[in-house]
C-alpha cells in the first residue's frame, strides 16, 4: 500500500520468492570439463593463454563460494532498492562485487534490469548487510527477480597454504558444532595465524560460545600484533644494514617502526587488514551487553583498519 512519502512495499509474491534468495553456485560439473578442454587448448596456444585460465579459474572459484542473500525490496518514487547479504565463504577477503538483476512484472515482462555494485570489502569468512543497495527506476507493478553475482574480486591474496585454504572454506559449510571441531583442529596446526583464530572465533560465536569467541577474537588480534612487530622490526633491521647507519632505537617500536617499517595492526604483514579490523569488530559486539566502553574501543579499532565498513558503522551509531 502506498504512503503519503510514495513508498511501497514491493508485492507478497516478490518477497515470498526472492527476500531469500541466494545467488546462483558457479561452479559445478560444467567448469570441471572446461578445465581439460581450455587447458589443452592453452598449451597450444602458449603458456600466456595458461596463465590466463588459471587466473580466471581462480576467480571463478573465489566467487563459487559466495552467496547473495536479498531482503526488504521496496520502491518508492519509482525506485527501487533492495537490502543484500553478501556470504563470504572464502579464507581471504573479498571487494567490488556485482550483482546482475532482472525484475519481473506480474505478466512476465521485465520491468527493471541492471548491475548492483558493491565495491565494500567483506571479510574472510564472514557476511556484511548493505541496506538499500539502488535498483534504479522500476516501470511496472514487480513481480519476481533473478541476482547472479557476475563479478567479484579478491581483495587480498591469502598465504595461508592451499589445503588449509581449502579446509577452511570445506569448515565453513559444515553444522555449528562440526565447523567448530573443524576450526579448533586447523587453530592446532596454526596457532597464530589471525585468520585461523578468527574464524574459530565466528565459529564459536555461531554456536553461541561466548567465552571462547572473545577468547579466540583476542588471540588473533595478539597474533596480529606480534606478525606486525616482528615484520616492522625486520624492515627496520633491513634498512639499517642497507644504508649502514646504527641507532639506539630499537628495531621496530616507538616513532622508527611507524616510519620505517609501517607497524600499524595488519598492515604490511600476512595478515589482511580487514581479518583484524573483523575480529575488533566482533570482540565490540560481544563486549556490548557487559561493557559498552570497551565494546565501543574495539569498533573504533576496527573503524581505523576499515572505515568503509557498514557493520562498525552501524554500531558506533547506536552507541553515540
Amino acid at each position: 500500500m502506498s504512503s503519503q512519502t510514495g513508498e511501497t512495499r514491493i508485492k507478497t509474491n516478490f518477497l515470498e520468492n526472492q527476500a531469500k534468495e541466494v545467488s546462483d553456485k558457479k561452479m559445478s560439473k560444467g567448469p570441471i570439463i572446461a578445465f581439460g578442454v581450455i587447458f589443452l587448448a592453452g598449451v597450444s596456444f602458449g603458456g600466456f593463454k595458461v596463465a590466463e585460465f588459471l587466473m580466471n579459474y581462480e576467480t571463478i572459484a573465489m566467487m563459487k563460494n559466495i552467496e547473495l542473500i536479498l531482503d526488504s525490496p521496496t520502491t518508492k518514487d519509482g525506485q527501487a532498492t533492495v537490502d543484500i547479504v553478501v556470504r563470504n565463504n572464502n579464507p581471504f577477503p573479498v571487494k567490488g562485487f556485482e550483482v546482475s538483476y532482472t525484475i519481473d512484472g506480474a505478466t512476465g515482462s521485465t520491468v527493471a534490469k541492471g548491475v548492483a555494485k558493491i565495491p565494500t570489502v567483506v571479510p574472510a569468512a564472514d557476511e556484511r548487510k548493505f541496506a538499500t543497495v539502488p535498483l534504479g527506476t522500476i516501470s511496472g507493478a514487480p513481480g519476481k527477480m533473478h541476482v547472479d553475482l557476475t563479478a567479484a574480486v579478491i581483495a587480498e591474496k591469502s598465504k595461508l597454504p592451499g589445503d588449509i585454504q581449502a579446509r577452511i572454506t570445506d569448515a565453513l559449510f559444515l553444522k555449528e558444532q562440526d565447523s567448530v571441531a573443524a576450526f579448533e583442529q586447523i587453530s592446532k596446526e596454526l596457532p597464530a595465524s589471525p585468520v585461523v583464530l578468527t574464524g574459530l572465533g565466528l565459529a564459536y560465536e555461531e554456536c553461541g560460545m561466548k567465552d571462547k569467541a572473545k577468547e579466540s577474537y583476542g588471540k588473533a588480534i595478539a597474533a596480529a600484533e606480534l606478525e606486525s612487530a616482528k615484520v616492522g622490526a625486520d624492515a627496520a633491521s633491513a634498512a639499517t644494514t642497507n644504508t649502514g647507519v646504527t641507532g639506539s632505537s630499537t628495531p621496530g617500536t616507538g616513532s622508527n617502526a611507524g616510519s620505517n617499517a609501517g607497524t600499524n595492526t595488519g598492515t604490511n604483514t600476512g595478515t589482511n587488514n580487514s581479518t583484524v579490523e573483523n575480529a575488533h569488530y566482533h570482540l565490540g559486539v560481544l563486549l556490548l551487553d557487559s561493557d559498552k566502553k570497551k565494546a565501543k574501543a574495539e569498533f573504533e579499532a576496527a573503524a581505523q583498519l576499515d572505515s568503509s565498513d557498514p557493520a562498525v558503522q552501524a554500531e558506533l551509531e547506536k552507541l553515540k
